[in-house]
């Protein structure tokens, strides 16, 4: 065998439907857009340190534009890591259970999840709106607050949408079987 066939051979399910394909592909285009911006910051630390290194000064606001990349990374994988099913889930309580009781406490787990992801996109509007109000900026580059603010608030509402379809898809799997 060779190593593509190892690798590649398996192809991952699409959604059958239109509106799960349109979010599958929605939330694979943000993780990217995640991606780059790992890249951005992995960038921004390497040039940090060859400057510590060679000129005896780092960068100015390293620090800050790390810490705004990373909260946008993270919010951005969470959407596709959803999808996938890719949560780390404790179930030594629930590995004795019968198949249709775990997938009804999937399906509550998705529907709490979507409802805090919701929660969590909405308080952020709002703390959005006072940031861009109060003008709030970082302390060395003077960067608007807000501005990481927008990628994870969509990121969010995403990952809430996402919850919701992957309850409705578990519900009809779940009803098809019994």
């Amino acid at each position: 065998m060779k190593i593509e066939e190892a690798y590649f051979s398996k192809r991952r399910k699409y959604p059958n439907d239109l509106f799960g394909y349109f979010l599958d592909l929605t939330v694979v285009c943000l993780a990217a857009f995640g991606g780059l911006v790992l890249i951005a910051i992995v960038s921004i630390n390497f040039l940090s340190v060859l400057g510590r290194l060679f000129f005896f000064s780092s960068m100015v606001g390293d620090f800050e534009l790390v810490e705004m990349g990373c909260a946008v990374a993270v919010a951005a994988f969470l959407p596709l890591c959803f999808m996938r099913k890719g949560n780390v889930i404790v179930d030594f309580v629930t590995a004795s259970f019968p198949s249709w009781m775990t997938g009804c406490l999937d399906i509550l787990g998705s529907l709490i999840f979507g409802l805090v992801a919701g929660f969590f996109g909405c308080r952020m509007c709002l703390g959005l709106k006072d940031m861009m109000h109060y003008k709030e900026e970082t302390m060395l580059l003077q960067i608007p607050v807000w501005i990481p603010f927008l990628p994870v608030i969509f990121s969010f509402f995403v990952l809430s949408i996402c919850c919701f379809y992957v309850a409705g898809r578990d519900a009809r799997k779940l009803l098809l079987k019994v």
